[in-house]
């Protein structure tokens, strides 16, 4: 199993998710009480389906699923088991019988809990009502939420009545689906531990570290961190560092999140030389070569300085993605 590029998956895909209503009830009310339903739940366990769309081609994959505050999770199927106890996440290939070990400082950014969205929608997304739907023998509310800085960002979501958390979340490209949902039942905490099988190979060890200080990040990389003395105004929300030693192959990867939304988003890493560009050829500062390409109303730019590569994707205008490159480059 390519480990370092499931891992690099999760993250990102895990990135993008990581809100009228009835005339009885108004948006408030809706986003208060699935607060405060979702304070009173400790467990959570059932089925989580996660289907995703990538140049055109679907995939969906379904795990067994259990989730224990504030940071426990358990996810497996016939092929993989994905385990973390808050400060040690595991990834074991069932079919190899090989595993890989991470540990957790900070916030984990693969942890599959939903209520920093619940906390944030009010506060990132317009809502809409749109009615009330059977989903998994289940009555929900369906809501619309619409993005406040970018209307052509919509999610579809399915509240459940009974304890007021989203059953099914769909968006353009990813849908998330809870079913055979069951709240507040008995998990011990072994159920997040994981014990290797007789004979199960260590392949790899790794570390995830998420922070507000980028020098912390930097402690721990092997290559100096490019960082934008430009950013239009947007504050850093968080850097995230995620580190792999894979029999011998080194990996190392931060991310850069700038804005309450992640309008502006930079993965750095060594420049390993072999990187496909795609996009149209432009010359930043120093005559340095770089890629840009736009789609969807999001602008990628990339390229390579000082041995790092950059990858920058935002929703801000061609030049001011420009200059935001620039401005790492000294």
């Amino acid at each position: 199993m390519k480990y370092k590029y499931l891992i690099f998956s999760l993250f990102l895909v895990l990135g993008i998710f990581f809100a009228g209503c009835t005339q009885q009830m108004n948006v408030d009310e809706i986003a208060k009480k699935m607060q405060e339903k979702y304070n009173n739940i400790n467990t959570m366990e059932g089925n989580m389906i996660i289907t995703l769309t990538v140049n055109g081609m679907t995939k969906t994959v379904e795990y067994n699923y259990a989730f224990k505050k504030p940071d426990k999770f358990y996810l497996e199927n016939n092929d993989i088991l994905i385990v973390s106890d808050g400060k040690t996440m595991y990834v074991y290939d069932k079919n190899r019988n090989e595993y890989m070990k991470t540990e957790i400082s900070g916030e984990n950014p693969y942890n599959p809990d939903y209520g920093k969205f619940i906390k944030n929608m009010l506060k990132l997304y317009d809502v809409k009502y749109l009615g009330e739907e059977t989903y998994d023998n289940k009555k929900c509310y369906v809501l619309e939420l619409i993005s406040k800085k970018d209307p052509t960002i919509k999610i579809k979501m399915y509240v459940d009545e009974n304890y007021w958390q989203p059953l099914k979340i769909e968006s353009k490209d990813m849908t998330i689906e809870y079913k055979n949902v069951k709240f507040n039942v008995d998990i011990p905490d072994s159920k997040f531990i994981f014990t290797p099988p007789k004979d199960a190979e260590l392949i790899g060890s790794g570390k995830v570290l998420t922070s507000t200080n980028i020098d912390e990040i930097q402690k721990e990389v092997n290559f100096k961190i490019l960082v934008p003395k430009y950013t239009a105004n947007l504050k850093l929300q968080s850097a995230k560092l995620v580190k792999q030693d894979i029999n011998g192959e080194k990996f190392e990867m931060v991310n850069l999140i700038y804005g309450n939304m992640g309008d502006l988003n930079i993965i750095e890493m060594k420049d390993m030389g072999n990187q496909i560009d795609v996009g149209n050829k432009i010359t930043l500062n120093n005559g340095v070569n770089a890629t840009i390409f736009e789609n969807n109303g999001y602008t990628s730019l990339t390229f390579s300085y000082n041995g790092v590569r950059v990858s920058i994707m935002s929703k801000l205008s061609k030049d001011e993605v420009i200059k935001i490159a620039n401005s790492m480059i000294e």
